[in-house]
């Protein structure tokens, strides 16, 4: 991805962090570990669609606002929608990146919410891989 890109993608993440934070939906502890993962997916090798960012880096500020304040009772993911996304060639990395951005994150995620994450994660992967 050229330089000009990341920066604008950059830029886009924390303008929406930005927002999340003034309208009292995410801490500042959240924005920043979000922040921390946008630069890691910014690093990977391929191209990233803004809107596909964006879209991930929204579910997973929402799912560590969550976590933080103890609320863990989202609803699982079906089994079969999962075990589809399990047979996606790119699963493997997902979860590769899921657990690296995980390492950082202010609370505990839950499965069922890091099984959201390496759905999203997947999403953005197969977009690099049709690029």
């Amino acid at each position: 991805m050229d330089l000009k890109k990341t920066v604008e993608l950059r830029k886009t993440v924390e303008e929406r962090l930005d927002l999340m934070i003034q309208a009292e939906i995410i801490s500042e502890n959240t924005a920043a570990f979000c922040a921390e993962a946008a630069e890691l997916m910014l690093k990977e090798p391929g191209d990233r669609e803004g809107e596909k960012l964006n879209m991930f880096i929204t579910h997973l500020a929402m799912a560590a606002d969550r976590m933080e304040r103890g609320k863990t009772g989202e609803v699982a993911i079906d089994a079969g929608v999962f075990e589809t996304v399990r047979r996606e060639p790119c699963f493997g990395e997902a979860v590769r990146l899921r657990d690296s951005i995980l390492k950082a994150a202010p609370a505990e995620f839950t499965e069922a919410e890091a099984d959201f994450l390496t759905i999203h994660l997947c999403n953005l992967l197969t977009e690099i891989d049709e690029a």
